[in-house]
């Protein structure tokens, strides 16, 4: 056998050709399909149970391993005045008794209201020792001495006398030892502030250091998140061109500012002293902010102009209403109209946002579940937090913790949807333009997807690789057309197209160049090989029509890259020992020469 004859059946069985395949099947069959019209209810509740089932574990895991803290008992009433009230019996008229361990509503907006804190269980702990007082929100708590003398102040961002720095509550120190019966009185100035349930905790100085690290590292490794994925999410906004990711990016950098501004984080450790004058007015502004470029990303992540117009109305006109509410804080009279409705819409926004996204969910949107997944926590740490306002949930105790975590787990989950829906593009996209650079008839490269594809084999040939090209044309192509109809020339396409790909390789690339003209080119084939291939795919035509069909033969004009030759060049010498085939009686395979002047001779 010839050593060329030996190369290309070496190459054929070391790269078997590629036979071409029916298209994949969708992937839903009308099994599945039965099988969703039966669970459709899936679409919003399976997403909302994960949701909640993702929140139990972060309650349990967020919670801050706090130490032990000693047992209170309390007693409160609404104050008229600033001078301290001798101290209650425990069963004194007009003073209300309260659990310190749960969160309580003290004072309405504008209002005072003196606390008695005695020890359950008779003594109060060995000095030095800390009470906490935790989410005092903007309010004001003043530690009176047991004669009534006033020794310690403190509010979010700002403190005077014994009280210590904190992160996320007030502390107040106390270096001396109280008798076991002395009771310890607290007024809580919530003047000009939304009267926060607050809760108090009394524990040794040592175990308070430990749990106040405990929640700076929380608190800062969630807002670390939210901002990171902020900025990833900006970034890809500008790359992208998608204000889906600049929404979100302004929603999580609010959220995550509310969070800091609300516990404090933003005046210690960050030391930002200077929000401490308006924080009213930052809070408002940021909360309204958030809320409207939380409704924009929503509305463009699920796509309700596709899945409900009726819902994207009405969530703009809850952004409407938010909008004017936020500005009426500017007007006199305005600020307390916003201090009053804020809560009640945060919940009533949160609901409707999961509602929404249920309904969504239940006409298919597959982003609407993502969607669900990660705003539920989120929901459900709001709807408890606000509650608490209202004294429902008084005994959740870690409001603070699951905010500050939900919002990192939201964070990580709406930025791998966007992740995945960048994906989902990316291929929509690679697939266009995929399909742009292919024939729908036959399956292989037009001639705009061949010509790309060829000149990157030219570049490498002309690095000493050989190249060679086949160049097809169906004899008599028209006269088929013609005689028996287009419908059997498209037949005859498609055979020639299947006997092509069946005897290539993966690094070959073919291509319908215009009518029933074909061009291959072969990367790392020398011109003896490049004929076997075509007299192969002469052959292997004839074996693919089945009988009845009409049938067609090929001219190939075979042409190998010569030096300093380019791609048009090449096409051109194909072209012309193609023409050549057919002039020797058509159904043959004519290999192209050069002479000197690049005038061919086949």
């Amino acid at each position: 056998m010839p050593s060329g004859a030996r190369q290309a059946a070496r190459r054929m069985r070391a790269s078997p050709g590629s036979r071409s395949r029916r298209p994949t099947p969708p992937l839903r069959s009308t099994t599945i399909l039965r099988c969703a019209r039966r669970r459709r209810w899936w679409r919003s509740a399976g997403p909302v149970l994960a949701g909640l089932l993702l929140c139990a574990l972060l309650l349990v895991i967020a919670r801050p391993a706090l130490a032990t803290s000693s047992a209170l008992q309390g007693q409160w009433r609404s104050a008229d005045t600033t001078e301290p009230p001798p101290p209650p019996a425990a069963d004194a008229a007009g003073w209300q008794t309260f659990d310190p361990a749960v969160f309580t509503r003290f004072a309405n907006p504008d209002e005072q209201a003196w606390l008695v804190l005695r020890p359950a269980g008779g003594s109060w702990p060995q000095p030095p020792w800390v009470l906490s007082v935790i989410n005092v929100g903007l309010q004001t708590v003043i530690l009176h001495a047991p004669d009534g003398e006033p020794v310690a102040s403190a509010r979010l961002g700002w403190r005077e006398g014994s009280a210590w720095p904190a992160h996320g509550r007030l502390a107040f120190v106390l270096t001396s030892a109280l008798p076991a019966d002395a009771p310890l009185l607290l007024r809580v100035d919530s003047r000009g502030a939304i009267a926060a349930p607050m809760r108090f905790a009394a524990q040794p100085a040592g175990d308070f250091v430990h749990s106040d690290g405990i929640w700076l590292a929380l608190a800062s490794a969630c807002l670390a998140i939210m901002l990171a994925m902020a900025v990833v999410a900006l970034l890809f906004a500008l790359l992208l061109r998608d204000p889906t990711f600049l929404y979100y990016a302004i929603f999580i950098t609010g959220y995550a500012f509310v969070l800091a501004l609300q516990s404090g984080y933003v005046y210690a450790p960050l030391g930002w002293s200077a929000l401490a004058q308006e924080p009213r007015l930052w809070g408002r502004c940021t909360v309204a902010l958030s809320i409207v470029a939380a409704a924009l990303f929503f509305m463009h992540f699920v796509d309700l102009e596709r899945y409900s117009l009726r819902a994207r109305r009405l969530l703009l006109g809850y952004v409407a209403i938010v909008g004017v509410l936020a500005l009426a804080g500017f007007v006199p009279g305005g600020s307390e109209l916003g201090r009053l409705l804020i809560n009640p819409l945060l919940i009533l926004g949160a609901v409707l946002f999961l509602g929404v996204a249920a309904l969504a969910a239940w006409r298919g949107s597959f982003y609407a579940r993502l969607f669900m997944l990660g705003w539920t926590p989120l929901l459900l740490a709001t709807v408890l937090g606000s509650a608490q306002l209202y004294g429902v949930t008084r005994g959740w105790i870690w409001s603070d913790e699951a905010a500050f975590v939900c919002g990192a787990v939201e964070a990580l989950v709406f930025s791998l949807a966007l992740a995945y829906r960048t994906l989902g593009l990316r291929l929509a996209y690679e697939q266009a333009r995929l399909q742009a650079d292919v024939d729908p008839l036959t399956g292989l490269f037009n001639r705009r997807g061949w010509s790309l594809r060829a000149a990157h084999l030219e570049a490498a040939a002309h690095d000493g690789a050989p190249l060679s090209l086949l160049f097809i044309d169906i004899d008599l192509f028209k006269q088929l057309n013609d005689r028996v109809g287009h419908h059997a020339g498209d037949i005859v396409l498609r055979r020639l197209a299947d006997a092509i790909r069946h005897e290539l390789r993966r690094d070959d690339v073919c291509g319908r160049y215009g009518g029933e003209e074909f061009v291959v080119a072969l990367p790392a084939t020398a011109a003896a090989q490049a004929v076997q291939i075509a007299e192969r795919i002469r052959n292997t035509l004839l074996t693919r029509y089945e009988p009845g069909e009409a049938r067609a033969t090929i001219s190939v004009g075979v042409a190998a890259l010569l030096r300093d030759e380019t791609m048009p060049m090449l096409l051109r010498r194909a072209d012309r020992a193609m023409y050549a085939a057919k002039r020797s009686g058509r159904d043959r395979v004519v290999l192209a020469s050069a002479n000197e002047d690049g005038a061919d001779a086949p």
